[in-house]
């Protein structure tokens, strides 16, 4: 892995010794640019955009203290180690509220410099590989915060626990410190809500107060799961509908029918189109179509998942028969072909 330097400094000996023993030091170190003032280090910074800045405080033009301002307003994140003389320690000091990483005291000794750069390298890596772990739970974490939205709104609660208990399974797997854990939780609670708007807008999860302790965040999520469902058969007086819930019951159980249509599930009920439509719509905030399709898509990415069989052939147990048409619908909806959506799923 890379990790890219910038040197400044209006003393050419001191690039020369910061170079010869950052490149002994590691072969990772690369001295991307070097320059003698403020002003050229920023238009390096800009171009090259190093890792780690090593810059003395006092130059002409314009000094380190001012470099290292002009970069934190334009919203440059990258660590800067400081070089100081003896008779400077109070610039050393106003440049450390600048979030400066350290600083290093001239005249430099090579085991300060290359102790002080590994740290930060290492925390380099370790920055890069938490980002890593945290980008590949981006699509599991959201594809089951779509889940549990969706079981909620259908007042669903085994499902929507067991969902839920899947969601903490991935989390408790990964990689990740508790505060990241905490932050994809808040990510799923938004994704969540947006998923019950505009139908319904459930109170934000508030997050417990010590947000350190990732098992006291997760059972406050919990606990705001059930509130939301208790809130959401309150107001759509669940359980009083049966016809409605009858003809749920049908598609859920006959999704792999290709051939399912609006006729066979209103027949046995005796209900005209457009009250089920109305029904529906208030019920699940769907479409016939919209439920249909979302229902076979969500028992394709089960199997897709859990079972070893060829993506056509869940297409077919989903009730597209049509391979193409399965491809392009799963697609369109999950935004990932049904291969891409298992190899995604298999690296976790």
């Amino acid at each position: 892995m890379e990790y890219r330097i910038l040197l400044v400094d209006d003393e050419v000996m001191c690039k020369k010794s910061l170079r010869k023993i950052l490149i002994g030091a590691n072969p990772s170190y690369h001295i991307v640019g070097e320059a003698s003032d403020g002003m050229e280090a920023l238009l390096l910074a800009e171009r090259e955009q190093p890792h780690l800045i090593i810059t003395d405080i006092s130059m002409p033009v314009m000094d380190g203290i001012e470099l290292i301002q002009r970069l934190r307003a334009v919203g440059r994140e990258m660590d800067i180690i400081i070089l100081s003389g003896y008779g400077e320690f109070e610039y050393a000091q106003e440049a450390l509220r600048h979030g400066v990483a350290d600083y290093i005291l001239k005249p430099m000794r090579p085991e300060q410099v290359t102790q002080l750069v590994d740290k930060r390298f290492k925390h380099f890596v370790a920055s890069r590989q938490t980002a890593m772990n945290k980008t590949q739970l981006i699509a599991p974490v959201s594809s089951a915060a779509e889940r549990i939205g969706n079981e909620l709104w259908m007042a669903n609660e085994p499902v929507m626990r067991e969902q839920t208990e899947g969601l903490y399974h991935v989390l408790a797997h990964a990689e990740i410190s508790p505060e990241e854990r905490i932050s994809l939780l808040r990510d799923a609670a938004s994704l969540i809500q947006n998923r019950l708007m505009p139908q319904f807008q459930p109170a934000a999860w508030a997050l417990p107060y010590d947000e350190q302790y990732y098992e006291r965040a997760a059972a406050a999520f919990t606990e705001w799961l059930g509130q939301t469902l208790h809130e959401i058969r309150e107001k759509r007086n669940w359980g009083k509908r049966s016809v409605i819930r009858q003809a749920m019951d049908y598609i859920n159980e006959n999704f792999s029918d290709s051939e399912l249509n609006l006729e066979k599930v209103l027949t046995p009920l005796g209900i005209s189109s457009t009250h089920f439509y109305h029904m529906l719509m208030e019920e699940t905030g769907m479409s016939f179509i919209a439920y249909v399709t979302h229902i076979r898509l969500e028992h394709a990415k089960e199997l897709l998942q859990h079972s070893d069989l060829k993506t056509y052939e869940v297409g077919q147990r989903c009730g597209y028969p049509d391979y193409p048409h399965f491809t392009k619908r799963f697609k369109r909806q999950i935004g990932l072909s049904p291969s891409e959506y298992r190899k995604n799923m298999q690296q976790l």
